[in-house]
Order: C-alpha cells, then structure tokens, then sequence
C-alpha cells in the first residue's frame, strides 16, 4: 500500500469514527427495525380483515400503488436526500453527510448491528409515511371504493418495509447468508455504484428495482459508460474524416 492510499484510508477511518460517535448509547438496532415491522404487518393484517367482497379489478390498486412508490423513491432520494431541502435538512445531513461517508463503494459493509442506525431511517419515519398515505387513502375510499383505499395504504406500507429491508440488505457483509443471495448480490451492485461520491449526485437513485433510473435516465453502469466512450470517438473519428 503506497502513503497516499494509506493517508487516505487513516481519513476515512478518522471520519467514519466521527460519526459513528454520533449513534446514542441507548440506541437499539432490534427495536429501531422491530417498530417499523410491528407497525406496518399489523396494518396489513388489519387491512386484510377490513377489506370487503374484493373484485379484481380492485387489485390494479397493488401494481399501480408500488409503481407510484418507485417514482417517489427516485424523487425523494434525489432532491430530499442528496440536497438542501428547507424543513428536511436533517434528512439530508442523515443521508449524504453520515451514510454516505461511513459507508463508500469501496466500504459498503456495516461492522456492527448498531451501525443500523446509519442505514434504517429513523424509526417515526414510518408514522410519517403513514400521516403522508392517510388522506390519499381516505380519498380513494371516498372516490373509488373501500377496498381500493384499503389496497393502497397496506402496500404503500409494505413498500416502505421493502424499502428499509433491502437497504439494509446491501450493507450486511457479503459473507452473511444475506449478502450471499444472489438477488441481493444483484441488486446490491446497482446501488453500490450510487454510493461512489462521483456518482451519488446523478446516478441510481432507486434502491428496491431500478425502475425510475432506467426510465429517467440515471442508470449508471460500466457498460454504458463504455458504450458512452465508443459513441464519443465514433463521433470524433467522423469529424475528423469530415474535416
């Protein structure tokens, strides 16, 4: 290892330190994702018993609700996440000045349980997903049908739990039984990409599926970079001949 590596590694072990200074000492990684499970299995269970002489056709409100959630993921990474929203500073400072330092593309993996508290987002997170899905449930009730409404707010929760799991996922150690499922190691590549500094700003905003980003554009990969260079200098080679 040569001395600027290595200067560079003491940085990063100095700041992640930092940081990691900030977890409280109370703090709890089973609780702080038991609340979030407690809370949304038993809006599904309640949900499930509410719902009444379901018609298919009411099922749409599942694909539809979930392709909702990968847009809002996109949005919300991108502009709440990655920059200075008045009123949601703290989840900015949260996100990109303290995850996005202790664990890097080259340090994706956390090193202890608490370290959660990095990854998860904060625990009333999910009452306010819930405060944010209530009046667009209560509306769909109103417009649409009981069952819709019902259908929207159990799988908007659902998607908030997939969410916080799968994020959660991409940070155990790869040689946990987690790290090792190979749809977790798919996956994980795409949002390992986002979490290089020179690419967390534009590139692979959705952590579930990379939908929004390949329809938006911002599915970065080594591929299309290539593919990016080999247009360029088709592009040159032809002015040059031109000229």
């Amino acid at each position: 290892m040569d001395h600027a590596t290595e200067g560079a590694n003491s940085v990063y072990e100095r700041h992640r330190a930092e940081i990691l200074r900030l977890i409280p000492s109370w703090y709890s990684p089973v609780l702080h994702y038991a609340i979030p499970i407690t809370m949304v299995v038993s809006l599904l269970i309640a949900s499930a018993a509410l719902l009444q002489h379901l018609r298919a056709i009411e099922l749409l409100a599942i694909p539809i609700t979930l392709f909702i959630g990968f847009g809002f993921e996109w949005r919300v990474h991108k502009w709440v996440l990655h920059h200075r929203t008045p009123g949601l500073k703290t989840l900015y400072v949260r996100h990109e000045l303290q995850h996005h330092v202790v664990f890097t593309n080259e340090s994706m993996e956390l090193r202890s349980w608490r370290e959660l508290w990095l990854i998860l987002m904060p625990a009333y997170a999910v009452v306010l997903v819930f405060l944010f899905d209530l009046p667009i449930t209560l509306l769909l009730i109103k417009f649409i049908s009981w069952n819709v409404g019902l259908l929207f707010l159990a799988t908007g929760m659902l998607f908030f739990l997939a969410y916080e799991t799968l994020h959660a996922s991409f940070h155990c150690p790869r040689d946990s039984w987690i790290g090792r499922n190979r749809i977790i190691a798919w996956l994980r590549k795409f949002h390992q990409r986002h979490h290089d500094p020179k690419l967390m700003k534009k590139w692979n905003f959705n952590v579930i599926v990379p939908l929004f980003d390949v329809f938006y554009g911002t599915l970065w990969s080594p591929e299309r970079e290539a593919a990016k260079e080999r247009k360029s200098q088709a592009a040159a080679l032809g002015a040059q001949q031109k000229a």
